[in-house]
């Protein structure tokens, strides 16, 4: 019996190293990419996180071999660990050299442009205060001109909530909706598990103030719900049971959608996701669908608010493009278990399936397969480039 045991922790602690060597020797595939990212308040770097894990699992590397840092390899707010920052933007190329940095990468990710206020960076003396103001973000004349050459010269982007919505300025705004064919409605909206704010300190102080201020009556929730804002500064609130019948947002993907990328039908969402339109040059992979009932209904047709939009948008044709009305890749991942190859076999041991709100499930169940098919067809495409120039 004795000598069972021992045969069996010796598997249990020989599987990571194997599932590490099979990661360490499969082959590098050189990817130039840009990650663009404002909003890091915070030195976890969650809004880009989770596309360096699959970067990392996909053995992508730079041009040069290096492995990609999540905590350097990006453009956007850098804060240090003395409370100061230095901010890398496109501004450092200059204007005329768009077309050349466009031309020399293979990948662009906009992985947010929200970027940092005084009260969201707790080394602001403002942080947690009711003053708010922008301190530094937003999409900018620079990130408008290499969007408008990657488009131009076929490559591929991939962006996701927030591209183009608030505090992008409207003229920037309108370019990049007609550059790439999508329309920002002005809303946005957030799962809560409870709307009570003395419960959950994550709720914003301007909640409670925008409903006095559009319904003239006080703010009395304490279920969870779904909150709603747009840029006119008018909010929805949909309550647990009152409006909804399902609690949180539901991602439904298209059966072609299914096939393709591994995912399932239907998946919950519990975080932040804006409302778009596309045009006929994108297609739509997924919707988003809030189940509300006559009452919610009623609140959401009232503002003209649709209960079902897009989730992921594509075009794939002259050149790629993704987008992803959600903040598709701010999931709290660590990058250690990106280097070893089969950890998707044992991810239920990650995740909790009760904890519907642990975006820990969303990554495995949805993210991580829709992600590493997208990072496949790249490398294929890469490695289809590099043959024919060979």
């Amino acid at each position: 019996m004795w000598k069972l045991v021992r045969v069996l922790i010796f598997l249990i602690l020989l599987i990571p190293v194997i599932s590490w060597i099979t990661w360490k020797v499969e082959k590098e595939i050189p990817i130039n990419l840009l990650v663009i990212d404002k909003t890091t308040p915070e030195k976890n770097f969650s809004e880009h996180l989770s596309f360096f894990w699959l970067a990392n699992q996909n053995k992508w590397v730079k041009p040069t071999g290096e492995e990609y840092d999540y905590a350097q390899d990006f453009l956007g707010f850098h804060p240090d660990k003395n409370g100061e920052y230095v901010i890398k933007d496109l501004k450092v190329y200059g204007k005329e050299n768009s077309a050349k940095l466009a031309d020399s990468l293979d990948v662009v990710f906009f992985a947010d442009t929200y970027g940092i206020y005084n009260s969201n960076w707790k080394d602001h003396p403002d942080y947690g205060k009711d003053t708010i103001s922008l301190f530094y973000g937003g999409l900018q004349t620079e990130e408008f001109n290499l969007l408008r050459e990657l488009k131009r010269k076929g490559k591929t982007i991939i962006a996701e909530f927030n591209l183009f919505a608030s505090p992008t300025s409207p003229v920037i705004r309108k370019q990049t909706e007609q550059l790439l064919g999508l329309k920002w409605s002005g809303w946005v909206g957030k799962y809560y598990q409870t709307l009570d704010t003395l419960m959950d300190p994550e709720i914003p102080k301007w909640v409670p103030d925008l409903y006095r201020k559009n319904y003239n009556t006080e703010y009395q929730f304490n279920k969870g719900g779904i909150v709603l804002v747009n840029n006119r500064e008018q909010i929805i609130i949909l309550e647990q049971d009152k409006h909804l019948n399902e609690r949180f947002p539901i991602l439904k993907s298209e059966l072609s959608t299914q096939l393709e990328y591994n995912v399932p039908e239907k998946v919950y969402y519990p975080y932040w996701f804006d409302i778009n339109a596309t045009d006929e040059r994108n297609h739509v992979l997924a919707n988003f669908e809030i189940d509300v009932n006559e009452k919610g209904k009623q609140l959401l047709d009232s503002l003209k608010v649709p209960n079902k939009f897009p989730a992921i948008i594509e075009h794939d044709e002259d050149y790629r493009f993704l987008y992803f009305s959600c903040d598709f890749s701010d999931n709290k991942m660590g990058i250690y278990s990106s280097y070893f190859r089969g950890i998707e076999k044992i991810s239920g041991a990650f995740y909790s399936p009760n904890q519907v709100k642990d975006r820990k499930m969303f990554f495995w169940k949805y993210y991580r397969p829709f992600m590493s098919t997208v990072m496949d067809s790249i490398s294929a495409r890469q490695e289809r480039k590099k043959k024919y120039l060979d």
